[in-house]
């Protein structure tokens, strides 16, 4: 007499796990992430300036104004970057998957590791005062 219990083999769950669309959606995300958040950077283009001292907001890059401390870019980047990854992978999950099989997964822990050098040189200015 046997004592097992289980579920049939052809009972399946459905999950977002299992789903190729959103394995579609998070290689995408993954990749596009350090590419469009390096470029952003480089270039000087955060969705948003937050001014901290006076809780001000304006879209795009704004110089930091006199007796009101520094500017901080880096929210308007992040902003920027999951607002355009978000539309990228969404884009791409209207692809063929065919085409994103042809995405090397290495390119996921590569980017991140790759852009901390343009970053790093980007930020030099910072460590190089006298």
């Amino acid at each position: 007499m046997s004592t097992v219990t289980g579920t049939p083999a052809a009972a399946k769950s459905s999950s977002l796990t299992t789903s190729a669309k959103f394995r579609t959606f998070a290689i995408v995300f993954g990749v596009a992430a350090p590419i469009v958040y390096t470029i952003s950077e480089l270039l000087s283009l955060p969705l948003f300036t937050f001014h901290p001292a006076t809780y001000r907001f304006e879209w795009g890059w704004a110089p930091g104004r006199s007796g009101e401390g520094p500017a901080m870019y880096w929210y308007g980047w992040v902003a920027g970057m999951l607002i355009g990854c978000t539309v990228l992978g969404t884009l791409a999950t209207f692809a063929p998957e065919r085409f994103i099989k042809k995405i090397p997964l290495a390119l996921l822990w590569v980017l991140p590791i790759l852009a901390i050098f343009p970053l790093v040189w980007a930020l030099m200015p910072f460590w190089t005062k006298g």
